[in-house]
């Protein structure tokens, strides 16, 4: 059987249910384990025990800026200002049609950055957004 290719006019960035307006890329770093240095004074090599998880980090680039979208960037500006906490779904991050990632039950994604601006005299302006995943991993639903 053939491998998938996932092709970027399938993939989407969505608030809820509400897409992302004119996002161009996004990126998930992937699950990263701690390692814990358990070694004792008499070691000759250095020992290591696993330590805990952590659920990685959201980038969100290219996004086409627009002042009056209010379900989906203004969220994500409202939801770093304030605090709020994104649960399973509340972020996606589509990888076809009909599947995405989000975290998985019980755990949370924080928006830490928004309201990130750049503009060129000749171009379209663009903003970025970058999340933490807090309490458990990404996962394909």
């Amino acid at each position: 059987m053939p491998a998938t290719v996932l092709k970027g006019i399938f993939q989407k960035v969505t608030v809820g249910t509400y897409p992302l307006l004119g996002a161009g890329e996004y990126s998930l770093s992937g699950l990263t384990r701690e390692t814990l240095d358990a070694g004792e004074f008499t070691d000759d090599v250095t020992k290591y025990e696993f330590g805990v998880l952590d659920g990685g980090t959201i980038t969100v680039n290219n996004v086409l800026y627009d002042p009056t979208d209010s379900t989906g960037q203004a969220l994500l500006d409202s939801a770093c200002l304030n605090a709020s906490k994104f649960e399973s779904g509340g972020l996606r991050f589509y990888v076809n049609s009909s599947s995405y990632r989000t975290v998985e039950s019980g755990g949370h994604m924080l928006v830490t950055k928004a309201g990130a601006l750049e503009a060129q005299r000749n171009g379209l302006a663009r903003c970025s957004f970058e999340a933490k995943v807090s309490g458990g991993a990404m996962v394909l639903v």
